[in-house]
């Protein structure tokens, strides 16, 4: 039976879903919540296009972000969608990275969750 190692979770939006904008910001909450307090934690969460947001000042989930990265979970936050928001500068959570390394992440990872 194969282990899975490397587990990843990519975000591209910082709502959950689509259709009702709230319903997908408090969705978004209450899943990053469940992976901060699920028995396992992926090895990295990738974020990249309005999913950036998530770890910049202000960002509903932050703290929970915070939390994630010091029990060891990598957030990378892609360059060129924090340089399109014009938010460079407030990034608090995890480290710019540019799309080039986070695509081979995810092409090395055992297990993509994307939801």
């Amino acid at each position: 039976m194969n282990t899975v190692r490397e587990v990843l979770v990519v975000l591209n939006s910082s709502r959950f879903g689509q259709g009702n904008p709230r319903l997908g910001e408090s969705l978004m909450k209450e899943f990053l919540r469940s992976v901060l307090v699920g028995d396992s934690h992926p090895a990295a969460i990738l974020l990249y296009n309005s999913a950036v947001a998530l770890a910049c000042k202000d960002s509903p989930v932050l703290e929970t972000l915070k939390a994630l990265e010091e029990g060891g979970c990598e957030i990378l936050v892609n360059t060129e969608s924090l340089e399109f928001y014009s938010l460079e500068e407030a990034l608090e959570a995890g480290k710019s990275e540019l799309l080039k390394p986070m695509t081979e992440r995810m092409l090395h990872a055992d297990l993509i969750l994307k939801p």
